[in-house]
């Protein structure tokens, strides 16, 4: 067999096979780590979505609720309403988490967007509202939060505000970064609603 036969009949070698399985292998991690970045990125997206539908169906909710008050009285004209008889005489007051509605209206939502008793809670919503003009109008500012999951301690966070955080709403906060507090996402908006004049 002549020297040319024999350099064409030549294989890999140790070195090119090896080679040619860490450039293999470094280009599977890329896409496995792109795959996890993209599924994370989905999985925070579906939670924006789904907290900011809820804020939207609260501040729908306020409007509606609004439409009850047809009184421009202070404390008396929202006493017939199922959500702003929460103002305050004066003021502004703090967080709080509404009562269940009388069309069984819940401030607590499940991972797939349906509403749930409070313990049952993924997603939940929380009320503020302020006087801007006494007895005429005021401001409600919704808020919608949950865990994010990732960070390993998702249960301890769940455990921590039970209820949606029923009595504990000040606590709630997406400022709270440090373990073992819990790290909170939050979709906030803001509405203003005015009294009614009843048609004459």
């Amino acid at each position: 067999m002549t020297p040319a036969k024999r350099k064409e009949q030549r294989g890999f070698t140790l070195i090119e096979v090896m080679m040619g399985l860490a450039v293999l292998t470094v280009g599977a991690l890329g896409l496995m780590a792109m795959q996890q970045a993209t599924i994370r990125g989905n999985m925070s997206a579906r939670e924006l979505s789904v907290a900011t539908q809820a804020t939207q169906q609260w501040i729908e909710r306020i409007h509606r609720d609004a439409l009850a008050w047809n009184v421009a009285d202070a404390v008396a004209g929202v006493s017939g309403t199922t959500y702003l008889n929460q103002l305050p005489p004066t003021g502004g007051g703090p967080w709080f988490t509404p009562a269940t509605g009388p069309l069984g209206e819940s401030p607590a939502l499940d991972y797939f967007g349906r509403e749930v008793p409070l313990a049952q809670g993924r997603y939940c919503t929380h009320l503020r509202m302020t006087w801007l003009v006494p007895g005429q109008l005021a401001r409600v500012d919704v808020r919608t939060w949950w865990h994010r999951r990732g960070d390993g301690t998702a249960v301890a966070d769940d455990l921590l505000f039970p209820n949606c955080g029923n009595g504990n709403e000040a606590a709630v906060t997406n400022e709270l970064e440090a373990a073992p507090a819990p790290r909170i996402s939050a979709v906030y908006a803001s509405t203003l609603v005015r009294w009614q004049r009843l048609p004459r």
